[in-house]
Parts: C-alpha cells; sequence; structure tokens
C-alpha cells in the first residue's frame, strides 16, 4: 500500500469511527429523552390510559404527542401551540381546550424537570418493550439554552379544604364530584386528604363547575 492509500485508509477509519461515535450520542440522548418525555407525563397518564385490558397503547401515544408538542414548545422557545399537532391526536372539539390546558403545564414541568436536554422531538410511538409500554422518540434539531420564563399567571394550588368546601357546596358526592371533572373517585379522595394536588388543568375544570360557590 502507497503511503497516499495509507493516509486515505487512515483517514476513512477515523471518519467510520466518528460517525459510530456520534450514533452512539444520538442513542444514548433518544434514551435520555424517552425516558425524560416518560416522567414528564407520569404524573397525568393515568387520566389518559386504560390498562384493564392489556396495555393501552392508544392512549399513551395521544399523551406522549402530548408531552412532545410541550417538550418541543419549551426547546425552541416559541410561545404558541401548533393547532394541527392537536389535530394529529384525533381528540373531540370538546377536548381541545383541555388538551391544550394539559399541554401548558408539561411546558411549565419541562422547564423545571429538564431544562438540559435541549434536543426537539421529532415523533414519538408507544411500543411494547419486555412486555412493558415504553415511549420510543425520534430526535430532532438541538437548540441553544433558553432563559425559562417566568409564569406569572401559574395559579394557586387549591388546598383539600377548599375543594372539600367546594365539592360540599355542589352537594355532589366525591363519586358525582370525580364524574363531573373526569377524574377518579380515588384522585377526589387523595387531593381531600392532601396526598396529591389537582393539575392546572384540574383546577380549572374545578373552579368552572364551582364558579359562585
Amino acid at each position: 500500500m502507497s503511503h497516499k492509500q495509507d493516509k486515505a485508509a487512515k483517514r476513512k477509519a477515523k471518519l467510520k469511527a466518528r460517525k459510530a461515535h456520534a450514533e452512539l450520542h444520538r442513542l444514548h440522548l433518544a434514551g435520555r429523552v424517552a425516558g425524560a418525555l416518560m416522567d414528564l407525563c407520569a404524573d397525568v397518564l393515568p387520566e389518559y390510559v386504560d390498562d384493564s385490558k392489556g396495555p393501552d397503547l392508544v392512549g399513551r401515544n395521544i399523551l406522549w404527542r402530548m408531552g412532545m408538542v410541550a417538550w418541543n414548545l419549551a426547546v425552541t422557545g416559541r410561545k404558541e401551540i401548533d393547532d394541527s399537532s392537536i389535530d394529529e391526536m384525533r381528540v373531540d372539539a370538546e377536548s381541545k381546550k383541555m388538551v391544550r390546558d394539559e399541554i401548558n403545564g408539561l411546558v411549565r414541568r419541562k422547564y423545571e424537570k429538564f431544562p438540559e436536554l435541549r434536543t426537539a422531538i421529532k415523533d414519538v410511538a408507544a411500543v411494547i418493550v419486555a412486555g412493558e409500554a415504553r415511549v420510543k422518540v425520534s430526535l430532532g434539531d438541538t437548540f441553544p439554552a433558553m432563559p425559562i420564563p417566568e409564569f406569572y399567571d401559574k395559579p394557586e394550588p387549591l388546598t383539600p379544604e377548599q375543594i372539600l368546601t367546594k365539592r360540599k357546596g355542589l352537594g355532589l358526592s366525591q363519586v358525582k364530584f370525580a364524574a363531573a371533572l373526569g377524574v377518579s373517585v380515588k384522585k377526589v379522595s387523595a387531593w381531600e386528604h392532601g396526598k396529591d394536588t389537582p393539575t392546572e388543568a384540574e383546577m380549572e375544570k374545578i373552579k368552572d363547575i364551582t364558579a359562585g360557590i
């Protein structure tokens, strides 16, 4: 092999090694982002998923797509939700406002929990891995870090006593109150005993149905 051919072979080997390293880094990052997205959506997962007949991939796909929209808003610093991304979730018109509220809450959580992850998500898919439902992500571009915005309009959380008072003010049992809010009775009980707090979207629902109390 000539000296020229030797140098060309070394360059090719270095390029191949760099590509392999970049691919490994990309796979590692995709795993981190997937784990972070699942964590981001974990608190609201029970509201969208019904595993009574096996892993509910449809519900997870809807929720994780909402998480993807929120993630990309936080990463890119955009202020408005793209309507087409909500349309892709195939939810009815009545559910769209709830979805928007949920996404806004997830945007804030992304800023708080994962500010260091700046790579956008191109697509998500719910898959079964070793018998468990997991999210597979396709990565998009990486963006420079941006300052976390001030969320001045963040509502104060409702206390257990306030939730109990509002429910009793409507004359509703926990079962009927939960049905009116579209949540589980277990969740209402947890709120009233201080074991959990409503999400921002849930607080808005409570305020809507208890207005005037």
